[in-house]
């Protein structure tokens, strides 16, 4: 019989990997939020390209959580790191004893709050809770159940929320993806999140080619030199407020190289140099996980970390602040801030540490 894998979003991510492991060999349920997306899937059959080609069937799409993890070893939640307190409120009373949960990634901090909210709505279970430092694949899905997987990373880390489980989620990671490797703590995994530098200040910056909905590349177009150069400077804020919890993250430059073997001699040549890049398109809409993933999940805390450690961050602050203007909503407010994290007793560990 087949192990069961539950993959959970149908974005571009969750059709990639659900594609990927039935490919593998196993049997993947697919978790779709509304009933009426779950609809639009008309064949369970799905044809993935780029980096593996073939024709897979998906044993199950479906919106209904509990049909979907039932008896699934892994559970691999592939959905916009803002919604992770709605898929753990969702997942709660469905969970069993064992299983394995990878937030794919986890951003900042994420297991923390994917914990508390299985805490809060009465989860009993005995899981074991991990996340990644980024996505495995750099991937897109331009059409229902045809995804493409420009690039399998190089490198893949991953942590356990309760580290006397790390070797055991490795173990299970390793059955899918060769590449991937334990990480020190949440922390390093938190704090290694690039996606926001990446997304956020390229899509302010380029808003309104992106209102206007003009069809460019996101990388190769959407970060000019000028751009790289914002780019450099909020990484190395990440980085320092990193060290400040005692932790050494890569930088962005080191990230591509590690990742996309990408060299060049400053940042916009190396991503000029990813090849997985090349293709990428821009978002259509202002409304777009680049902005409301990324700030919430990725600047807001780490910002939040630095204000703790007494670390500036000047240019995360510019950019949450602009995109709390230009979006009409409070950023700071709504994301992993000091009142939903504990970032104190961090630094009490680095401190003892």
């Amino acid at each position: 019989m087949k192990k069961k894998i539950a993959v959970i979003s149908s974005g571009n991510g969750g059709q990639s990997m659900a594609a990927y492991f039935a490919y593998l060999g196993y049997s993947v349920a697919l978790y779709v939020r509304e009933p009426e997306r779950a609809m639009m899937f008309t064949t369970n059959r799905f044809t993935i390209s780029g980096e593996v080609d073939a024709e897979v069937d998906i044993d199950l799409i479906s919106y209904d959580m509990g049909e979907c993890i039932e008896g699934a070893y892994l559970i691999m939640v592939t959905s916009p790191a803002q919604y992770h307190p709605i898929v753990a409120r969702t997942m709660a009373p469905h969970l069993e004893d064992g299983q394995a949960i990878i937030l794919n990634p986890g951003r900042t901090f994420g297991t923390l709050a994917f914990a508390a909210v299985l805490t809060d709505f009465g989860c009993t279970a005995d899981v074991m809770l991990g996340e990644t430092d980024t996505f495995a694949f750099t991937c897109r899905c331009p059409d229902l159940g045809k995804p493409e997987i420009y690039k399998i990373k190089d490198n893949l880390r991953v942590a356990a929320h309760d580290t006397s489980y790390g070797e055991t989620l490795l173990g299970i990671l390793r059955g899918l993806f060769g590449m991937v490797s334990l990480a020190e703590s949440i922390l390093y995994t938190g704090f290694s999140n690039i996606g926001m530098i990446f997304h956020p200040m390229p899509i302010l910056m380029n808003i309104t080619r992106v209102e206007a909905k003009e069809n460019f590349k996101f990388y190769m177009e959407g970060i000019s030199p000028l751009v790289a150069g914002m780019l450099e400077k909020m990484d190395a804020e990440r980085v320092a407020v990193a060290r400040a919890y005692g932790i050494f993250v890569p930088t962005a430059r080191e990230w591509l190289v590690d990742s996309y073997g990408s060299r060049g001699d400053t940042l916009y040549e190396q991503i000029q140099n990813t090849h997985a890049y090349k293709t990428v398109l821009a978002p259509v809409d202002i409304d777009t996980r680049y902005i409301f993933e990324d700030i919430l999940t990725g600047c807001v805390p780490t910002s939040c970390a630095g204000q703790a450690a007494g670390i500036k961050t000047e240019v995360l602050d510019t950019l949450i602040n602009w995109a709390s203007i230009l979006y009409s909503r409070d950023f700071r407010a709504e994301g992993r801030n000091e009142k939903l994290i504990d970032f104190q007793s961090f630094l009490n560990e680095a401190a003892v540490g």
